[in-house]
């Protein structure tokens, strides 16, 4: 999520899982497939704190920068269209009024039923002056979820012997193109739990190998964060170009610009950011046509004949598979 200018995620969520599983030769699959949340707090000095949609459930109305009602433009559904839907709105109507947010309202509700059905929210916009009964409260989207990750079977297995991935680092298949929400607790309660399974079970008998058997330039490359000025210029192109609005030649200048970066002498986790980049806008230029969270302003269409999965390794270029194996990869 920290790939993004504008995230929800914590600061350590900087895709290094991803990466590594990458240059240790796994398939990564789906990597298009970004879901951004349409209504994160827009508040200068505030954390991208998420507003869930269970506020627009209860009857939250979106708004413009002007007070105006907005969605009825954009879906029949308005406010509860899908995730990826709303977000794209929401951009829409922020180009259309030159603002940098929208507005979810919530003040045609009880107040005291507000802090109750929502007492972590009520909390933290009070905290930053908020009331959210009685003050309109900004928004504006914000990188949630990674659909896509290291390919696994539904034990948690990769195609590297001996690698397991669970969480939101891996592809497990479970949320297609666009995650249902809530539908992340799948991947710690029931993959978590599977992948230790497997991984217990496949590793009896064998020697694990100590960090003394690491090299002292090993782990000084391993050691330190992503440089400040690759997090930044990575962060905003993302944004950008790799973002809710995505076409072909935003996608190849943030590729030629991601390239630019990996040409310079990097630690490794600064590698790893600029390499996660990259896989996500290669697969974005790659599908032509939209799709749960992957939306081409110039393929605006969802079409039968992408049907596929995106896969990438380090060893072969990017290719659609019509259906990824699942079975146990032993």
């Amino acid at each position: 999520g920290q790939l993004y200018l504008h995230s929800t995620n914590p600061s350590v969520a900087t895709g290094d899982g991803m990466a590594m599983s990458y240059f240790a030769g796994a398939e990564i699959a789906d990597m298009e497939f970004v879901q951004f949340h349409p209504t994160a707090l827009n508040l200068k000095g505030a954390p991208r704190f998420l507003l869930s949609e269970a506020m627009r459930g209860e009857g939250g109305v979106l708004r413009n920068i002007d007070g105006e009602r907005f969605m009825e433009r954009y879906d029949e559904r308005l406010e509860l269209a899908p995730r990826d839907i709303v977000s794209r709105s929401i951009v829409a109507e922020m180009r259309r009024t030159g603002s940098r947010h929208v507005f979810i309202d919530m003040t045609a509700l009880d107040g005291v039923y507000l802090k109750e059905r929502f007492p972590k929210i009520y909390e933290t916009c009070g905290f930053f002056g908020l009331d959210i009964a009685k003050d309109m409260l900004p928004v504006s989207p914000a990188a949630h979820y990674f659909m896509g990750g290291v390919r696994t079977d539904l034990w948690g297995r990769t195609t590297v012997p001996g690698l397991y991935a669970a969480g939101e680092v891996s592809c497990t298949g479970v949320h297609g193109a666009n995650r249902l929400a809530s539908n992340s607790l799948l991947e710690g309660l029931v993959f978590g739990a599977r992948a230790g399974e497997a991984a217990a079970a496949d590793s009896a008998g064998l020697t694990a190998t100590s960090e003394s058997d690491l090299s002292d330039e090993s782990r000084t490359q391993a050691s330190g964060g992503v440089a400040t000025a690759v997090r930044k210029r990575v962060k905003r192109l993302m944004w950008e170009r790799v973002g809710i609005l995505r076409d072909k030649d935003s996608l190849k200048r943030a590729l030629r610009e991601f390239g630019q970066i990996s040409a310079s002498d990097l630690s490794v986790s600064s590698r790893n950011f600029v390499t996660l980049a990259t896989l996500v806008a290669t697969a974005a230029l790659w599908r032509e046509e939209s799709r749960g969270g992957h939306y081409r302003s110039d393929f605006p269409e969802t079409s039968a004949d992408w049907q596929v999965h995106s896969v990438q390794s380090s060893t072969t270029t990017i290719e659609g598979v019509e259906k990824i194996d699942r079975s146990p990869q032993l």
